[in-house]
């Protein structure tokens, strides 16, 4: 093997090795449908303007073992949102998962509802996010 192709095939590896590393924040990035769905969940832990630690377990057990992301990866997964969603309302992410099933739609409310409950005590602004949601999800 030439040269050339040892460095050619040494930097695809650090490619490969980078996007494999990220996954979850890739799958993110490239996911309209699951970035909504992460937005949610976030204004959720913020509705009550206060992220309980309860809150922050609930949203990071949602996002590994219901949704599949890398727990390494939260932080930079948060950061995305908070770089490309920050312009995003709670209408524009519900309207992106109006589409789905009503099976994938009760799971994501489902989503919120634990985040809402995880410190205790539902507050006002938690069940008005969460009642809000459902409407645009075409729930009565």
């Amino acid at each position: 093997m030439n040269d050339a192709a040892g460095k050619s095939a040494g930097f695809a590896e650090r490619v490969r090795a980078f996007v494999e590393s990220h996954a979850s924040l890739s799958r993110v990035a490239h996911d309209p449908v699951l970035t909504a769905e992460l937005l949610l969940l976030v204004r959720m832990s913020f509705a009550d303007k206060s992220v309980e630690p309860e809150e922050a377990d609930a949203f990071a057990a949602i996002c590994t073992r219901l949704l599949g992301l890398h727990a390494d990866e939260l932080k930079d997964i948060l950061k995305y949102l908070n770089d490309f969603g920050y312009e995003t309302t709670d209408a524009q992410a519900a309207s992106m998962l109006a589409g789905l099933d009503e099976a994938r739609k009760r799971e994501i409310l489902d989503h919120l509802a634990i985040i809402a409950k995880a410190d205790g005590e539902v507050d006002a602004r938690e069940r008005r996010l969460l009642e809000a949601t459902a409407r645009r999800l075409g729930f009565a």
